[in-house]
């Protein structure tokens, strides 16, 4: 496999583990200018063909797929990448499931902070359900801090960032004490627990984002977004009412009739796009992943 050389000064390379449809790193595309991802590692075969879907129409950078977090080597990427992004499965946490954490078969953590021990970012990003903050995320935070870390974390919701639906999720962001960003004091105590902001309330204000309060719009410049200003998609909402929002459907499909929303179905028993769904329920809303970061982000600058 062909590495990448040595980073450029304008550029922030990211390495994507358990990427599932690539959320946070279309969020990492809004938050961070000069993002760019070098690697993808995910096994499912339908999101790993959604990765190369959204590769061909630009969405996403162009980029192998390594198809198992267990078998990826980490070292090889060392000096290459500025940033470890991880949405690591949630079921091993999350409150729907068994709740059995680190004796879950699907618990990936381990080799997600064995690759971020190879290969030793500047940066590490992580999402997961809420319910992580009960169970294992005291194990993640201070794996991190004995790797030389300093760790903020937050609970973010899609509803802060404009969606009809509330969607809480855990977002983390590390900084290795050993590049130039420094919090106050330097390096915590040895065995010294990682602090924690208190996590986020439903009463901050979506727009604004890190300390200087900057509108997440003010990223991108015109003309540069994913999405087209105008044509077939014009006028339509950034995400979709709420299913009990009527009056809102019917003024999307009044300009949309192509469009299939599947309210209130009937089931015929036969499987139908079950790995769509599944994608989707386990994917990251991309502006609550950016809103995360920025925050996070402004917390270390702060």
């Amino acid at each position: 496999m062909a590495l990448h050389s040595e980073p450029d000064c304008g550029r922030f390379n990211g390495l994507s583990l358990c990427t599932g449809v690539g959320g946070l790193e279309l969020g990492l595309h809004v938050a961070e200018p000069g993002y760019r991802t070098v690697c993808y590692v995910e096994r499912e075969s339908c999101a790993a063909a959604t990765l190369v879907a959204r590769m061909e129409d630009q969405a996403l950078d162009h980029a192998p797929v390594w198809d198992d977090v267990r078998s990826f080597d980490g070292r090889p990427w060392r000096g290459k990448v500025h940033i470890v992004s991880a949405g690591y499965p949630c079921q091993p946490f999350s409150s729907s499931g068994l709740r059995r954490g680190r004796d879950d078969p699907r618990h990936l953590w381990p080799d997600v902070a064995r690759i971020i021990r190879e290969c030793r970012p500047e940066w590490v990003f992580c999402e997961n359900v809420e319910g992580h903050l009960d169970r294992g995320f005291e194990e993640v935070a201070g794996e991190l801090s004995g790797l030389g870390f300093g760790v903020k974390a937050g609970l973010f919701s899609a509803a802060e960032v404009g969606a009809s639906h509330i969607r809480n999720r855990l977002f983390l962001l590390a900084h290795a004490h050993d590049h130039a960003l420094r919090q106050p004091g330097g390096h915590p105590p040895e065995g010294q627990p990682a602090r924690f902001p208190a996590s986020s309330g439903p009463d901050r204000e979506p727009a604004c984002v890190g300390s200087d309060r900057t509108d997440l719009d003010a990223v991108l410049q015109p003309g540069e977004g994913v999405w087209p200003e105008a044509g077939r998609d014009a006028g339509l909402p950034l995400f979709a009412p709420a299913p009990c929002d009527l009056a809102a459907w019917d003024a999307v499909l009044a300009r949309r009739m192509d469009l299939q929303p599947e309210l209130f179905g009937l089931d015929h028993g036969v499987a139908d796009r079950m790995e769509r769904y599944t994608a989707a329920g386990n994917g990251v809303v991309p502006l609550a992943a950016a809103y995360a970061f920025r925050t996070l982000k402004a917390a270390f600058e702060g």
